[in-house]
């Protein structure tokens, strides 16, 4: 069974968020204290306010604004999918008759619901919906900007490549991952993902006695206990330290030192990172396997 990753639950409330007006090839964002990039989007003709999140998996609406949509289609089928920690997540799929995020406009799109409070937040918009539109996530002006293939051509000219690897789990679910060196040792494959919050790179605790991590070491090392939002049987042990540095493997010069790193018991891949610190401009084509990294 493939993964999935449902942020269901961010410690985001949204302020009030006025979006600036845009060409019309650009979706304006807000970012949040959080991290978390802030989107308005309209599905069958109502508007909300999602989190745009490259390692959400598949795209979820809150229950709440899922029971006010008026032509969604139930699929006989659902999907299952597992959190990064491992619990299983059995969803329902359904199927809305429009979908617009800026000027894409789509029809008879997949979409599931959860029923948790986001804080205002809508739901989650994921990679899923773009997958064949390259974009440029841009922290400058704060929006999210579609490109063709002749703004693509003079992207690539003055930007640095990190090559990604696309999880496609039945045409459902969507998520990318990259190689990292982490403190010049290790090579690992991270799950690059907008929604995990700001200054997150978590990695999988069997890799703590190969960087050097010695979880008895109380003075550079704090541990704790994290159970589940969903499943409270579910418990996550997670170790809090420093690592001296992390960079893009086929692209050093995308990298940070001294980063804070958290290690999780049970995670189900090598690490996940957020993406935000990559560079000021993100840009994703899809078709290509590459990000165009501009710092």
């Amino acid at each position: 069974m493939r993964s999935v990753f449902l942020s269901l639950c961010l410690a985001v409330f949204i302020p009030f968020v006025l979006f600036a007006q845009s060409a019309k090839n650009e979706i304006p964002f807000s970012l949040l204290p959080s991290g978390h990039i802030l989107v308005k989007a309209k599905v069958d003709g109502l508007d909300g306010n999602f989190i745009f999140d490259t390692g959400a998996g598949l795209t979820v609406f809150t229950k709440t604004f899922f029971d006010k949509l008026k032509q969604v289609t139930p699929e006989d089928g659902g999907y299952t999918g597992f959190r990064a920690t491992g619990e299983r997540l059995d969803i329902a799929l359904f199927r809305v008759k429009t979908f617009e995020f800026g000027s894409l406009k789509k029809t008879d799109e997949e979409i599931s619901y959860v029923d948790a409070n986001l804080g205002g937040i809508d739901g989650i918009i994921s990679l899923k919906l773009v997958e064949s539109q390259p974009f440029t996530i841009d922290f400058d002006k704060k929006v999210i900007r579609f490109e063709s293939a002749r703004t693509l051509t003079e992207i690539r000219k003055k930007a640095r490549t990190v090559p990604v690897q696309l999880e496609q789990s039945r045409d459902k679910s969507l998520t990318i991952f990259s190689y990292f060196k982490i403190n010049d040792t290790l090579n690992l494959q991270l799950s690059l993902d907008s929604g995990a919050g700001k200054d997150v790179f978590r990695l999988n605790a069997r890799y703590l006695k190969q960087l050097g991590v010695d979880i008895n070491d109380t003075l550079h090392v704090k541990q704790f206990a994290k159970k589940s939002e969903i499943d409270t049987n579910h418990v996550s042990h997670i170790y809090l330290t420093t690592l001296s540095s992390i960079a893009a493997a086929k692209e050093p010069a995308v990298g940070r030192k001294d980063f804070p790193v958290q290690f999780l018991e049970g995670l189900i891949y090598d690490g996940i990172i957020w993406i935000n610190w990559f560079g000021q401009k993100i840009t994703f084509d899809l078709d290509k396997k590459v990000l165009l990294v501009q710092r």
